[in-house]
């Protein structure tokens, strides 16, 4: 009965961000304007758009690679195998991960822990941790950039004033929360609790990773996110939209945030209905801003899936029989 409970579990897992896809693309079909959109996407610079898309993928590939080195170098270096995950090896593992995260992020996320656990000689519960490291980081460069948009755009909430109140207290406790937590599993107390956490495979990577690494991590997190950002600022202009920073650094982390959950595929049709919401003061033109929202959030949504699979292809086959082998995983 566990096993058919379990099997039962993990169909519902699988099934849910498909039947979530088309639920949401039948709403979001439903509700377009197809001719106006194919308005939008005539009135667009499409070439620049491509360029900036294109371009900005494989800038976040690179620095994504750079980041997820530096983290594995300073979280795992002084264990397992002497030789440091470099570049070179992270580079086909982080773009390989694409094509499972078009699935699932969650799975990606998985998957990567299992090779890093399996070349550097740690545990998978341990790889797994220093990889869900750099989802912790990134939650606080997004709750950062949230707060700055809060500051630039307070008028981003209209005639709902609360909600602003109510995400400036998530946007504290999750920040206060998380660095806390950090900072004593860090310190040097040694009290019995305090040094389980520190033995608890998933959590010795953050144990390892030192106050004033774990600023540089957020940093350099930020920096991903701003990417983002500027990725989004100018292929937007290209859909002669008129984006505000402040407004976008709030919309931004949200709409990443739910392209995460598993109740889509990839976050397609999810971020697409909060664009529409959140994007639509930055059409300025005479034009309806919803089908130019739908236009730009469609393209987008596209042209990164496909940049990001082309990226992908040369190196899913090595990865995935790699993934195929399940060697024994190293004592803890």
């Amino acid at each position: 009965m566990p096993d058919a409970a379990a099997g039962w579990k993990n169909r519902t897992r699988q099934l849910l961000p498909l039947v979530g896809l088309v639920v949401l693309l039948a709403y979001f079909f439903r509700t377009l304007d197809l001719q106006r959109v194919a308005e939008a996407i005539d009135r667009a610079d499409m070439l620049a758009f491509a360029v900036v898309a294109v371009a900005s993928v494989l800038v976040v590939w690179l620095y994504d690679a750079l980041c997820l080195t530096w983290l594995l170098r300073t979280t795992l270096g002084h264990r397992g195998h002497p030789q440091a995950l470099g570049l070179r090896q992270l580079l086909p593992l982080k773009a390989a991960s694409y094509l499972i995260n078009i699935v699932n992020y969650h799975a990606a996320a998985m998957g990567m822990a299992w090779l890093v656990g399996r070349r550097k000689g740690v545990p998978f519960m341990e790889a797994a941790g220093a990889l869900a490291l750099l989802s912790y980081l990134d939650i606080l460069a997004v709750t950062a950039m949230s707060m700055v948009g809060v500051w630039m755009a307070p008028e981003f909430f209209g005639p709902y004033p609360q909600l602003q109140g109510w995400l400036k207290m998530v946007a504290l406790v999750v920040f206060v929360g998380a660095l806390s937590g950090a900072l004593v599993i860090q310190s040097r107390w040694r009290l019995p609790i305090v040094d389980k956490l520190r033995n608890f495979a998933p959590l010795r990577p953050l144990a390892a990773l030192r106050p004033q690494a774990l600023l540089i991590g957020v940093a350099m997190r930020s920096v991903l996110i701003l990417l983002y950002a500027v990725s989004a600022f100018f292929t937007m202009r290209a859909f002669q939209m008129q984006p505000q920073w402040g407004r976008l650094f709030i919309a931004l982390p949200i709409t990443t945030v739910v392209g995460t959950l598993p109740i889509s595929v990839s976050g397609v049709g999810s971020t697409q209905l909060l664009m529409r919401q959140f994007y639509a003061p930055f059409v300025v033109t005479a034009a309806a801003a919803g089908p130019v929202i739908d236009a730009y959030s469609t393209l987008q949504i596209a042209t990164y899936l496909v940049v990001r699979i082309a990226v992908a292809l040369p190196f899913f086959g090595p990865i995935a029989a790699e993934l195929r082998q399940r060697p024994a995983d190293p004592a803890a």
